[in-house]
């Protein structure tokens, strides 16, 4: 019997070569447990990171990524005059644009497309070399249609590129026609500005420019593309900007990677289109203005057989609503030509020119006042009761005024003379305004010893100046308007380092010195006297109206202080609205801000029929003015009475320094006349101002009068329409 085979024992733990190893340290796998914490821990705080802290802000970078908002553009309101002529509208422009990633993959084709489009539009192929067409080597040549291409596909390949711009309809409709044959091709239709009356009304339409970067943010801030939008740069279209411009919309849009749009995201916020804007100027009335004066100056150059002036202003108002009915500033320049972009030439031209074409006189233009400002001293001395207007003082011709700082130095005295060398004699307060008698002045604004008067001095001068307009702004809505100058004792000693003298201010008193006034600031300051004792302050602002030719109610700042507009009725302290302020009455403060006069209307009177003196027998009548008429039946016609004020203002000017023609005794003279029609009840008053022009009621007189009596032709014209 076999004995049972025996099998060996083997421990578990042993190892296959014999030795014996013990259990696992569980120690050993602690940092990699660690490790693994420490990961998920990392991980977790990232996502929190990304998630929470920064997941709002990455979730606006995906929006943008995949997002874009699309500027949509408003239509700008037109501009009319007060009839509804045109004076700047928006036209159609059109631009011919290439999407690259709609152009066809074939070379030979594209290029076929190129020179097509080339050929059209006069726009190279490829850019030309540096050299070619340059004048001077200062000109860039134009960038070629390959060029634009390109550079738009490494940017934005379905976003459409403008190859050529503002090209004529022709063109675009050709482009229009053939346009399945041009893959890629498209004509691009954007609105620009056009201004049918040019150069007439420049300075109050004024004209439109690209946003610049100095104001880029701010106008971004307000829903425009700076890329694309234009603004107002100067006039009406700078002023009523937020009226007429509107209000951008936009859409989203997501797109994809390449700028494909995929699809619009919610609604659309449709554009609000710009308000329409009626200026209150006649464009009749204004070319009547303008060819009165430019005949003036061009017959003042021809009989001086040199160029005498190239310089003048005319304006006309209606003195009770302070509407501006025409205003002209010469020289003037062409707005259409900024139409569609500035272009340098042009603009560096008129920016250099010496006659400041691109400066509305009207409003910007400083110069001595001369003697339409001797209604200021009048009214105040009356006020004042320095004289009484029936008394008369005696006009030798000249007198010697002493220095009240120096009485007893005889070097100190200073001789002051008449326009009228013999003098005027004996003459009283109504005369002395309508023989514009300086004399006169020199006694109520200096005072005078031995005629015992004692004058209102250059404080009454500055306190009654203010409060007729002058120094200060009128507030008519163009941008640029300067102040003048009425001076006090501390301008002198503050701007010049002198202290001021006894002489200074008896040459203040007849507008002359250091007194400066805007030709706007004259004529505002004739219509209290008319007015029943109320200063009215401008407005070229009729009515503002929607595309439906709703009224607009317009905010309180495109109308500043706006309602000095009141026709006063009876004695000062009880007026009514007039016509214009009626429609905007929901935008009057509570208390009316108005600029009543300071003085009794029984003073303002004597003034107003001094005034109407002038055209009896002053410097009007001597100067032989055409009387105005009018029709009245078959070769029937009736005159009406005016009234008004001439002014000559001797000046010195860095122009007049230049041309050598500053001599003493014999200086050069700004002519003036400010007059208005019918005497008793005006209803247009006129200014006109012409540089270096002489004798006002000579020179600027015959403006004034061939103004109003195109006014009354113009107002029997609209009766005979029944309008």
């Amino acid at each position: 019997m076999k004995a049972p085979l025996k099998i060996p024992h083997r421990e578990s733990n042993a190892a296959p070569n014999g030795n014996k190893q013990g259990p696992l340290d569980p120690t050993r796998f602690l940092p990699f447990y660690a490790l693994m914490v420490f990961a998920v821990l990392g991980l977790t705080a990232r996502l929190v990171f990304l998630q929470l802290v920064k997941g709002e802000e990455y979730d606006i970078r995906a929006r943008d990524n995949r997002e874009d908002r699309i500027n949509i553009p408003a239509q700008r309101g037109v501009i009319y005059d007060r009839n509804g002529v045109l004076l700047a509208r928006n036209v159609p422009s059109y631009n011919i644009t290439i999407t690259p990633a709609y152009s066809p993959d074939d070379a030979i084709r594209l290029q076929e497309i190129y020179q097509y489009v080339s050929e059209l539009t006069g726009v190279p192929v490829n850019t030309p070399p540096l050299d070619v067409g340059a004048v001077g080597g200062d000109t860039q040549p134009p960038e070629g249609i390959t060029e634009l291409v390109a550079q738009q596909e490494s940017l934005a390949p379905y976003t459409p590129v403008a190859v050529a711009k503002d090209v004529p309809a022709e063109i675009a409709f050709v482009i229009r026609e053939r346009q399945r044959t041009l893959p890629g091709v498209d004509v691009q239709v954007i609105p620009l500005r056009e201004y049918p009356t040019g150069p007439l009304t420049a300075h109050i339409v004024g004209y439109m420019g690209p946003i610049t970067e100095q104001v880029a943010e701010f106008y971004s801030g307000l829903g425009f593309d700076p890329s694309r939008d234009k603004i107002g740069y100067a006039g009406i279209e700078s002023w009523m900007q937020d009226v007429l411009a509107g209000k951008n919309g936009f859409k989203f849009i997501e797109e994809d990677v390449a700028g494909l749009e995929l699809r619009t995201i919610g609604e659309p916020v449709n554009p609000a289109p710009g308000s329409n804007v009626y200026l209150t100027i006649d464009v009749r009335l204004q070319a009547a203005a303008q060819t009165a004066l430019t005949r003036m100056i061009e017959d003042l150059n021809r009989r001086g057989n040199t160029t005498v002036s190239q310089n003048g202003v005319v304006i006309a108002m209606n003195p009770r609503t302070g509407e501006i009915l025409a205003m002209v500033s010469w020289p003037t320049y062409d707005n259409q030509r900024f139409a569609r972009f500035i272009p340098f030439e042009y603009y560096d031209q008129v920016f250099k020119d010496p006659t400041k074409p691109l400066l509305n006189q009207a409003i910007s233009g400083q110069h001595p006042p001369g003697s339409v400002f001797k209604l200021i001293p009048a009214a105040g001395a009356l006020q004042e009761g320095v004289v009484d207007p029936n008394r008369t003082l005696f006009d030798p011709g000249q007198i010697v005024i002493t220095n009240r700082y120096f009485p007893n130095d005889p070097g100190q005295a200073r001789t002051v003379v008449c326009w009228k060398r013999e003098g005027h004699g004996d003459i009283d307060m109504l005369h002395a305004i309508a023989q514009s008698c300086s004399v006169y002045f020199y006694q109520i604004g200096g005072g005078y010893e031995p005629d015992n008067v004692r004058g209102i001095d250059i404080e009454g001068i500055f306190h009654y100046g203010n409060m007729f307009g002058y120094h200060r702004r009128t507030g008519v809505e163009l941008p640029g308007e300067l102040r003048g100058l009425i001076p006090d004792r501390d301008y002198k000693r503050i701007n010049i380092g002198e202290n001021w003298s006894t002489g200074d201010t008896y040459i203040a008193s007849i507008g002359q010195g250091y007194v400066l006034a805007t030709p706007i600031q004259v004529l505002d300051s004739v219509t209290p006297f008319v007015n029943n004792g109320w200063l009215i302050k401008p407005t070229l602002i009729k009515e503002v109206v929607d595309g439906e030719g709703n009224v607009v109610p317009i905010a309180q700042s495109h109308l500043p202080d706006t309602l000095r507009e009141f026709v006063p009725v009876g004695t000062p302290g009880s007026y009514q609205l007039s016509p214009f302020a009626i429609k905007y009455r929901d935008a009057l403060p509570e208390t009316p801000e108005i600029d009543p006069v300071a003085v009794d209307q029984k003073w303002l009177d004597i003034v107003r029929r001094g005034m109407e003196e002038v055209y009896i027998s002053g410097t009007a009548y001597i100067a032989e003015l055409d009387p105005i008429e009018i029709e009245v039946g078959p070769e029937q016609f009736q005159q009406i009475p005016a009234a008004g004020k001439s002014g000559t203002a001797e000046y010195c000017d860095n122009i007049a320094q230049r041309k050598g023609i500053c001599r003493f005794g014999a200086w050069p003279r700004h002519a003036w006349f400010v007059g208005y029609a019918p005497a008793n009840n005006p209803e247009v008053a006129v200014v006109a101002f012409v540089y270096n022009g002489g004798e006002g009621s000579l020179t600027a007189g015959p403006i004034v009068q061939r103004v109003l009596q195109a006014y009354f032709d113009l107002k029997a014209v609209d009766a005979s329409r029944g309008q």
